[in-house]
């Protein structure tokens, strides 16, 4: 049974190996692919469920828009290039509740996103500031 979309919004705050990671995604330095990366990519295949719940943390962590902005282009649009249609319905639920949310769901772009799911992500994109 899949986590409950309010326990993957918080899940970070009980998991120290998720923290960590996000700390470190939100600390890494700029340019190029780092370790940080990698070991965000490799959850994205490896376990979803602790990857969006990482991406959450992340989004939680810190109001530095670069970061965010690389959130956005980088791991969540892969993450819903892959699990979208997995995960589209948790991911509006939150994004009605959590303004951050759909805040940097503003800065995804289709890339691989099945068409349906990008629609669902449009629709949240136009509310992203309200």
């Amino acid at each position: 049974m899949p986590p409950k979309p309010a326990e993957l919004w918080s899940a970070w705050r009980t998991s120290s190996e998720m923290r960590e990671t996000a700390e470190a995604w939100i600390t890494k330095r700029e340019g190029g692919w780092t370790d940080d990366h990698e070991r965000l990519s490799g959850l994205i295949h490896s376990a979803p469920d602790q990857a969006l719940a990482t991406m959450f943390g992340i989004m939680q962590m810190t109001d530095d828009q670069r970061v965010l902005g690389g959130l956005a282009a980088g791991p969540l649009e892969d993450f819903l290039g892959v699990h979208g249609e997995a995960y589209v319905d948790t991911i509006h639920t939150l994004a009605l509740e959590h303004r951050r949310l759909r805040e940097v769901l503003d800065g995804v772009w289709q890339g691989a996103m099945p068409k349906q799911v990008w629609h669902r992500i449009e629709i949240l994109k136009q509310s992203a500031f309200s």
